[in-house]
This record gives C-alpha cells, sequence and structure tokens, in this order.
C-alpha cells in the first residue's frame, strides 16, 4: 500500500486521516504523525501499520495521562490506575510512566512536598493524617515518612496544636455557653486527634486552654 492523501479531521483537527491507495487506513494523533515522519507517498506495509498502531496507542495513552495531570500533580500510582481504567496494556502504561517521569511531569517526591505544603497552608494537621492520605494516594512509605518528618521538623508543631485547640475552645464556649468542662475538654481532645496529632502534642494543649492534666 501506498499513503495516498493525510487530512485533518473534520470535528477534531488535531487529529490525522490517514488514506492508502485511495481508502481509508487509520485515524492519528499529529504526534504520531510527525514521530513517524509519514507522508503522502511513502509506502506503508503490515509492519508499518503494526509500528504506526502500537505508536498511536501508546501516544493516546500517554494523552490521557495527561489530560488526567492537567486538573491537579498526580501519583504514579493515580495514574497507573486511570491508565488501567481506560483499559491501556501494561507495556503502554510503563512506558507512558517511563516516559512521563524522564520529562519530569511525575515526581512522587515531589508530590508528597507539594501535598504537604498545601495541607499544611490551608488547615494545620498532623504526621498521622498527613501520611495517612500520602499513602492513600500511593506515595511510597519511605518517601512519605521522609518528607513529612522534613516539613514538621521546620514547624512549631506545639504552637500549631495550642492555636487550634484555643480556636476550638472560643467557639464552644460561643456556642455552649452551659457545656460542662469535662465533657469539653472531651470533644477538644477528640478534635485535635482527628485532625492528626498525637498525645504528646494534645496534652500540653488541653492544660494550657482547659487547665488540665488529664
Amino acid at each position: 500500500m501506498r499513503i495516498s492523501r493525510i487530512e485533518n479531521q473534520k470535528k477534531r483537527p488535531e487529529r490525522k486521516n490517514i488514506y492508502a491507495d485511495g481508502k481509508f487506513l487509520a485515524g492519528v494523533s499529529a504526534e504520531t504523525l510527525l514521530k513517524l515522519a509519514l507522508r503522502t507517498g511513502d509506502e506503508i506495509g503490515p509492519a508499518q501499520l503494526r509500528v504506526l498502531q502500537q505508536t498511536e496507542s501508546l501516544q493516546t495513552a500517554k494523552n490521557t495521562a495527561l489530560r488526567f495531570l492537567s486538573t491537579r500533580p498526580r501519583t504514579e500510582r493515580e495514574i497507573r490506575q486511570k491508565l488501567r481504567e481506560k483499559e491501556f496494556a501494561d507495556e503502554e502504561i510503563d512506558r507512558t510512566l517511563e516516559d512521563l517521569r524522564r520529562s519530569s511531569l511525575i515526581d512522587d517526591r515531589e508530590f508528597a512536598r507539594l501535598y504537604i505544603r498545601d495541607a499544611l497552608c490551608l488547615r494545620p494537621v498532623g504526621k498521622v493524617v498527613l501520611k495517612r492520605k500520602l499513602l492513600f494516594l500511593g506515595v511510597e512509605k519511605t518517601i512519605v515518612d521522609e518528607e513529612v518528618e522534613n516539613a514538621l521538623g521546620n514547624i512549631d508543631q506545639t504552637a500549631t496544636v495550642l492555636a487550634l485547640a484555643r480556636q476550638f475552645v472560643k467557639k464552644a464556649r460561643t456556642m455552649r455557653k452551659n457545656e460542662p468542662q469535662e465533657k469539653l475538654r472531651g470533644r477538644l481532645a477528640a478534635y485535635l486527634g482527628r485532625r492528626g496529632f498525637g498525645w504528646d502534642l494534645i496534652r500540653p494543649a488541653l492544660r494550657e486552654t482547659m487547665g488540665t492534666d488529664e
């Protein structure tokens, strides 16, 4: 066969229709066409057609991953799961991830750093919550442990927990003026625990805000 015509698709001009011997052969992305340097007049036999199909499938996988990344940074596991949902072959997924890593478009360590930074800026939480969420997103435990410890090592966690405790108590006493002290103390401890702080940080905050060592 010989390529007789290459034209833009009407509804998706970024994609191309390839015709061989006057008959439609395949629809491909502009990236695939560029990679293979296909032009009108080129011969295309069964071997070249297989390469065309493989290249296009791999490009489709990469474009799917890039669209997924366009909304927010992703971990490798998130991208792998997304591509599996789209029923790409494991080899295509592996090659796509390798290409994204090489282009610095995915980096789980950098993802962890950004996630921790944003989480601490938006709503201070403790290491338990940070680690749990990062592990859930697929970041390796060694990376999670290192980056969480590095980030929190530069933050006065005692002051952070105390500030949260004071805010909680002030709001609680405004909304529930007659709430027993012991009940408020329990709710405060539970609140700080849900935010991922350990008892080593919660206890001093309780003592400072509620006047108790329990």
